[in-house]
């Protein structure tokens, strides 16, 4: 590798010089100047002030725009009551699920303390249905999501939304009335399909949610988690049919376990 080196300044050619002798001659022909020379002004610098950073601004973040953002855990979770170190340990989450995928929790607000530290409440896959708590930042990888279902339980339909519009609705089949689904908020917690799954009970896929029955503490081999999943009976969508679960055809539910990731939001309402 060449390095760069210095160039000597170029001679002043004679002639070049002579003419500056004889400029400088002429300068001095006027004699002094009437005005005296001036001394150079001398410019002093205050002393720079010693820089302070601000403290972090502590209240409530805005994540983005998107319709709603997932929180992907990247080591095992601690979840506590309040948005610092001192709160209650609510819960300990594994970084994965039994079946590889990591655990989601769907992000309800994030906030930042006065220490710099960034806290999220998050949705829990628990018991009670809504649980939530507090996680640290730095437990967990954000992402944003911009699909949603909205299951309509009067109309016995569902509807796939993006960016808040929607573009697809479909007729499912919901609990019967001695087995409810649930209402309210909820999300998108693993994806299964056949073998991991019984196709005769769930179709081509199961999208498990972090609800869970009102009336089954367990359900076959299960804890009563509900679901979105398929069904090769499709002639009894639209009817109260499940034991809490929402059906739908085999090929709309496949359609959803491609578009949804972990963490996408279900609203089950009546």
């Amino acid at each position: 590798m060449s390095e760069l080196k210095a160039r000597r300044p170029a001679a002043v050619p004679a002639a070049l010089a002579a003419l500056l002798a004889t400029v400088v001659t002429l300068a001095g022909c006027g004699g002094p100047s009437s005005d005296a020379a001036q001394p150079a002004a001398t410019q002093t610098s205050a002393a720079a002030a010693p820089t302070t950073r601000p403290a972090p601004k502590a209240g409530k973040l805005q994540l983005g725009d998107a319709p709603a953002y997932v929180a992907l855990a990247v080591k095992d979770v601690t979840v506590r009551t309040r948005p610092t170190r001192k709160g209650d340990v609510v819960a300990v989450f594994p970084q994965q699920l039994p079946w590889g995928s990591p655990t989601p929790f769907l992000i309800d607000q994030a906030r930042r303390t006065t220490t710099g530290d960034t806290w999220l409440k998050v949705l829990l896959p628990r018991r009670p249905n809504g649980s939530s708590g507090w996680v640290q930042r730095e437990q967990v990888r954000v992402r944003p999501v911009t699909h949603e279902v909205v299951v309509d339980l009067s109309s016995r339909t569902a509807s796939l939304l993006r960016s808040r519009r929607k573009v697809r609705s479909f007729r499912v089949g919901v609990g019967t009335s001695g087995t409810p689904t649930p209402t309210g908020r909820f999300y998108v917690t693993v994806k299964l399909r056949p073998p991991q799954i019984s196709a005769s009970a769930y179709g081509a896929w199961a999208l498990g949610l972090s609800g869970y029955s009102e009336v089954h503490q367990t359900f076959g081999t299960g804890d009563g988690q509900i679901a979105l999943h398929g069904t090769y009976h499709p002639e009894k969508l639209g009817q109260p049919v499940s034991n809490g679960c929402v059906r739908m055809d085999n090929e709309t539910i496949s359609l959803l376990a491609e578009t949804l990731p972990l963490g996408t939001p279900v609203t089950i309402q009546v």
